[in-house]
């Protein structure tokens, strides 16, 4: 009987041990940044009225833009190369930026342009958003954005040539 008990007492001892050891999780974290302008890709406006030529036209692109960034980021935007017969200024465009229609991203820390004027292709971009944060909200990982475009206000195209012309929006992100 003293036999059992030593061994059930040796045996106790054994399995009450406990050993540890360290596995190392070898993490390296990255920047993440895309986007994308989409919706649509064109937009096209007809001054053919009075109050057009006056007052300009508006012209809405929802969910325009897409950011997915692992930090803050800013939008900006510049003009490209304008083509057409009138010669059209980019300061006759000005943008203002909102929250997408369908955004599911972190909208914490975003700051909106509003009535930013379109700078000519050579100048300094113009921003449009500015975000201090992820745009991951925890689920989410893209922000959206809408962009309204205010096109020739003020009479700006009123007296020039007619005919077709393209000014187009050059639109690029970074991280700070």
């Amino acid at each position: 009987m003293k036999k059992i008990f030593a061994l059930i007492a040796f045996v106790t001892l054994i399995s009450s041990a406990s050993f540890a050891q360290t596995a190392n999780l070898n993490i390296t974290l990255s920047d993440v940044l895309s986007f994308s302008v989409t919706q649509p890709a064109a937009l096209t406006v007809n001054f053919d009225t009075e109050a057009k030529y006056t007052n300009g036209i508006t012209a809405l692109a929802n969910d325009h833009i897409s950011v997915v960034s692992s930090k803050g980021f800013v939008v900006k935007a510049i003009a490209g190369a304008v083509t057409g017969s009138a010669a059209l200024t980019p300061g006759s465009v000005t943008l203002t930026s909102a929250i997408g229609t369908t955004n599911a991203g972190n909208t914490a820390g975003i700051t909106y342009g509003s009535g930013v004027t379109l700078p000519a292709s050579g100048g300094t971009a113009a921003t449009i958003v500015t975000a201090t944060s992820s745009s991951w909200n925890g689920s989410n990982s893209t922000n959206k954005f809408n962009v309204s475009y205010l096109i020739g206000a003020n009479g700006a195209y009123a007296g020039k040539t007619t005919g077709a012309n393209v000014i187009p929006v050059v639109y690029t992100v970074t991280q700070p």
